[in-house]
């Protein structure tokens, strides 16, 4: 077992939460950045010990501009609406308080068909592709990184459109 992965089954780091990390969690870059910059890490993993279900929508900051959380409340999509994201500035850390969906994952190298990069609003869309899909609900959250192209919100298999209330954090890469 490798020292990232030893690190990451131990979860001190998590400081005692109830939720886990997801193991689509790329382990080499979360370690790194979280020995980096451990305060970032420390003030997430203090926010989402709060009483989240009790958030209303909107942003909160969190440690200036290195770390800020959104709360939203949406209907998961048709997976033909949902598009395939990625940031380069900010880590993106998601976590579904109440209800559930489909959560993508596909790696920045095997990305096709990328739209112009949005910098006021650190995203890049790209087309329709395959990739891993996962369920998201409030027993896990996932990381995804700069070279994390992930797909979120979408309906669970053919159940249809249903609430979820979800909470995204985003950590300064740098």
């Amino acid at each position: 077992m490798s020292k990232e992965q030893a690190w990451f089954h131990a979860a001190d780091w998590q400081e005692g939460l109830s939720m886990k990390a997801h193991a689509s969690i790329d382990l080499n870059q979360f370690y790194s950045h979280y020995h980096s910059h451990p305060e970032r890490w420390k003030a997430v993993f203090e926010f989402l010990k709060k009483d989240l279900t009790s958030l209303d929508e909107g942003k909160y900051p969190v440690m200036g501009d290195d770390v800020f959380a959104m709360v939203s409340n949406y209907s998961t999509k048709n997976p033909k609406d949902a598009k395939w994201e990625a940031h380069r500035k900010y880590i993106d850390l998601q976590y579904v308080i109440d209800g559930e969906e489909t959560m993508g994952l596909l790696d920045l190298s095997r990305a096709v068909s990328p739209e112009k990069y949005d910098e006021a609003n650190d995203l890049i869309f790209f087309g329709q592709q395959e990739g891993e899909y996962f369920r998201a609900n409030p027993m896990c959250y996932f990381v995804f990184f700069p070279s994390d192209v992930h797909r979120p919100c979408m309906m669970m298999d053919h159940e249809g459109a249903k609430p979820v209330k979800k909470l995204v954090f985003k950590i300064a890469v740098d």
